[in-house]
């Protein structure tokens, strides 16, 4: 180990730690009560955060989250995902009547919305440059995009361009971008470009092995056997394509529930099934799937170095920012983060020092202790 002294490491460490949590708040050690992957909360509102403190990735629509609330959710230790509309306009949004030049029509089962025509520059200029530059400040970790199925109803090239653009765009933030559906684009981008790279890091897919009758009163129901196979193929089309697969089912049938389960068990996906069309908080526990253990398969490996996150052959203060780096920006940072410098799982088994139990702020605190030669060795005994 390299020494440096006592005190240029106390006071490297807060600048350290500063740069890494700039924007994101401090992170707490324990993220309490957190039990479950991935909700889907669209309906909920600010007075709603306490029901979502089962859920560690959650869907909301930030544009009626301040900043601190966002903060607020992302120092509990969640991972916070913000709704946007590519493709269509609500009548309750704002800017509703600002866009009515370029509606292309009614949006079947939703009539209080409007189809959009992206293809217009003013509107893919506000969508990005305004809507999701303001979500982006407010600290979410990525956006989960709606109504890329403009292309679907409106299959024109000017609409496949225009959907592109945008999609470009928001990634153009660096963020994570989950399209909602989406197949006919994704589809016929994947077949044009041979890669998803520039336009979504997942898809959140639903209804596919439930649906919903809306000519009987929304009533939920099985998915018919055609229609849930089609989804699954595009569903394997994403994963192929090494991007995240999310399911958002609507049932309350336990079969149904069963069903999703074992299937996302055996793809490596992750669901969600919400027993309200209105995706309204709380949760149902029989559709939320469990919180994995942290880093399973880094905990199957032995460590190489202990505290050696970054895989440089030695143990300095970079490992415990690395560590803290993909705590509180795992989409970066973290096992399977879009950054160069991004933990592996064999850093991951490396960085678990304290208490075996997976990655935390504990084990970037005992590698601090360590270079202060306050312990004696890695792992803590």
């Amino acid at each position: 180990m390299k020494k440096i002294s006592i005190a240029s490491m106390i006071m490297a460490i807060p600048l350290c730690f500063a740069s890494v949590f700039a924007g994101h708040g401090d992170l707490r050690a324990d993220a309490a009560d957190i039990k479950y992957e991935y909700g889907v909360f669209l309906g909920a509102d600010p007075e709603d955060i306490s029901d979502m403190e089962s859920y560690r990735k959650i869907v909301i629509d930030a544009q009626y989250f301040s900043e601190d609330e966002i903060s607020k959710l992302k120092n509990d230790g969640h991972i916070v995902y913000s709704y946007i509309n590519l493709g269509s306009v609500e009548e309750f949004r704002s800017y509703f009547k600002n866009y009515e030049k370029y509606f292309l029509g009614v949006y079947k089962n939703w009539e209080d919305e409007r189809w959009v025509d992206v293809s217009q520059e003013e509107w893919q200029k506000f969508i990005v440059g305004d809507i999701a530059k303001k979500l982006i400040d407010k600290g979410v970790d990525g956006l989960f995009v709606d109504n890329c199925d403009v292309y679907y109803n409106f299959k024109e090239e000017k609409i496949y361009n225009g959907v592109t653009e945008i999609l470009k765009g928001f990634k153009k933030y660096g963020t994570y971008v989950i399209i909602n559906g989406g197949d006919t684009y994704v589809k016929e981008y994947a077949k044009k470009n041979k890669s998803l790279d520039a336009v979504m890091d997942a898809v959140n897919q639903e209804s596919v092995f439930s649906a919903v009758d809306w000519d009987n009163g929304k009533k939920f129901i099985v998915n018919d056997e055609e229609e849930r196979d089609y989804f699954q193929k595009y569903c394997k089309l994403v994963s192929d394509n090494g991007k995240d697969v999310y399911l958002l089912e609507y049932t309350k049938s336990s079969s149904v529930i069963d069903s999703i389960k074992k299937y996302c068990a055996e793809k490596g996906y992750t669901y969600y099934a919400s027993s309200t069309l209105d995706l309204k908080t709380p949760g149902q526990e029989a559709g939320s799937q469990p919180l994995k253990e942290n880093n399973d398969t880094a905990n199957a490996l032995k460590q190489t170095l202990a505290g050696d996150a970054n895989m440089d052959g030695t143990v300095d203060l970079s490992d415990a920012v690395l560590i803290m780096q993909s705590l509180a920006n795992p989409n970066k940072y973290g096992e399977n983060g879009s950054d160069k410098s991004h933990m592996t799982q064999q850093g991951a088994a490396n960085a678990d020092v304290e208490g075996g139990n997976g990655v935390t702020v504990n084990d970037a605190l005992a590698i601090q202790r360590y270079l202060l030669e306050l312990i004696p060795s890695l792992p803590v005994k």
